[in-house]
């Protein structure tokens, strides 16, 4: 009898201590420079401007999609609405260490990854985040730089 008692209490001890590992927070993942700055603010897409300097309406079917509001978290979450507060988009981002690039994995509610997206960055300050889109991706020498101030 004492010997299954003891068995019993190493069962509950090996299952709650499995339990607890599984249940607790994953070390969060380091944010590069470019990442901290990024968290923290609402970032509001302010301009869009073509190669010539020119602003291209936010009406424009080639920049419609990139105007909105975006809010990037230290867990490498993010979530980004319309300009007037409609859901958008969610899911995982990051950005490389040299700040050259963005990337987003949009999910699903469930979590089920819906696309992603990568983008060039121009400009990562802590008073503007702009990145590059190349409405015909066979063309670079025809982009749209997407502006974005943080609030």
């Amino acid at each position: 009898m004492k010997h299954i008692f003891c068995l019993l209490l190493a069962f509950f001890i090996l299952a709650a201590n499995a339990y607890a590992a599984e249940k607790a927070p994953s070390a969060p993942v380091a944010l590069n420079p470019y990442e901290q700055i990024m968290v923290g603010k609402v970032w509001i897409t302010t301009d869009a401007v073509d190669q010539k300097g020119a602003s291209v309406p936010a009406e424009d079917e080639k920049v419609a999609a990139f105007f909105g509001k975006a809010e990037y978290f230290p867990d490498h979450a993010f979530k980004m609405v319309t300009l007037d507060g409609k859901p958008k988009m969610h899911g995982l981002w990051n950005m490389t260490a040299d700040g050259k690039t963005r990337n987003l994995t949009v999910r699903d509610d469930t979590g089920k990854t819906r696309f992603t997206r990568e983008v060039e960055n121009v400009k990562v300050t802590d008073g503007e985040y702009t990145y590059r889109i190349y409405p015909n991706s066979e063309n670079k020498a025809e982009h749209i730089d997407i502006i974005h101030k943080p609030r």
